[in-house]
């Protein structure tokens, strides 16, 4: 992208050598602030959309090869959905529906990615869509939380509208996500498929189960799904052998339901303007006063108390 790489480096408190040995491993906190020295140091340059014109499939890379290997855009969005967690925290939810394909950004609340890491994201899927059919493949739109500043710039490469809305999303029409890829090929990726799983297994059994039943709270509370059967059937095991797990790593499922839904109510009074009704729902609550006793329980002060403390 032409950036300056040393300087970047330092300006996100990284070692100017850590290229000089590969693979690169981060924790979330410096990657992201990887990304915002990157941003700082781009000029006038727009990062997500520099990054998107210097993409090239012959660099290796396990998610690009899973979808470059595909036989259409909505075999390599699942196929990269699954395998995601070998990237970092971020997740991608996969609506395949009868006329499109949704790909949706998620990551835990008390992390948030930089903006254009978030982009970049979903700029890569036109790309990927483009580079693999040979074809002029526009999505039919995509969804950010702040619009661009740069927009007509987006507005150009992407050929569709960017729509402001709290998810980041992008949609593609369901015959564009048909189209064949030019790249498919089985014999490849049936090469690799086999480590990849063996290195995805390897990074779900590293974390314990209550790790692992977090996550899948982050997602299932607001979706109303926060059961001990789904989020079980989630992380392939039985509601009695989670509730076994749990016990011997000394927390039960409704204890971390409650740690969750109180790290979850925190994040969006600092972060949101949602009305507590919404908030309430949105934790699973049928009213605002079980929210609010609740919230009482957690922290000894109510939500609105809360939330004027801590305006950021």
């Amino acid at each position: 992208m032409g950036l300056p790489v040393a300087d970047t480096l330092r300006a996100a408190g990284l070692s100017p050598k850590l290229f000089d040995e590969l693979p690169v491993m981060l924790d979330a906190e410096n990657y992201f602030r990887f990304w915002d020295a990157m941003e700082a140091y781009s000029g006038n340059k727009d990062v997500p959309l520099a990054l998107a014109n210097a993409l090239d499939v012959e660099v290796f890379s396990p998610p690009l090869y899973a979808a470059v290997c595909s036989h259409n855009l909505r075999q390599a969005t699942h196929r990269v959905a699954k395998f995601k967690a070998l990237t970092g925290p971020i997740t991608i939810d996969v609506d395949d529906g009868a006329s499109r394909l949704k790909l949706t950004w998620n990551w835990p609340p008390h992390l948030q990615p930089p903006y254009p890491l978030l982009m970049s994201e979903v700029l890569f899927w036109v790309f990927l869509a483009r580079k693999c059919t040979r074809m002029a493949i526009n999505p039919l739109e995509i969804s950010t939380p702040v619009l661009p500043q740069s927009t007509p710039a987006y507005l150009d490469y992407i050929g569709a509208p960017i729509r402001r809305d709290e998810a980041v999303s992008i949609t593609f029409a369901n015959r564009d996500a048909e189209h064949p890829f030019i790249s498919g090929n089985d014999a490849i990726w049936s090469a690799f498929e086999p480590a990849l799983k063996d290195q995805l297994s390897e990074l779900q059994n590293s974390a314990s189960v209550s790790e692992r039943v977090r996550v899948a709270l982050h997602r299932a509370i607001p979706a109303d799904q926060a059961s001990a059967e789904h989020v079980a059937s989630a992380l392939s095991m039985t509601a009695r052998t989670l509730q076994r797990r749990l016990q011997q790593e000394g927390t039960s499922f409704k204890a971390l339901v409650n740690s969750t839904r109180s790290e979850l109510a925190k994040t969006y009074l600092r972060n949101t303007e949602l009305p507590l009704s919404e908030i309430s729902f949105l934790l699973g609550y049928a009213d605002p006063s079980s929210f609010n006793r609740a919230f009482r329980e957690w922290t000894r002060t109510t939500p609105e108390r809360y939330r004027r403390t801590n305006e950021p």
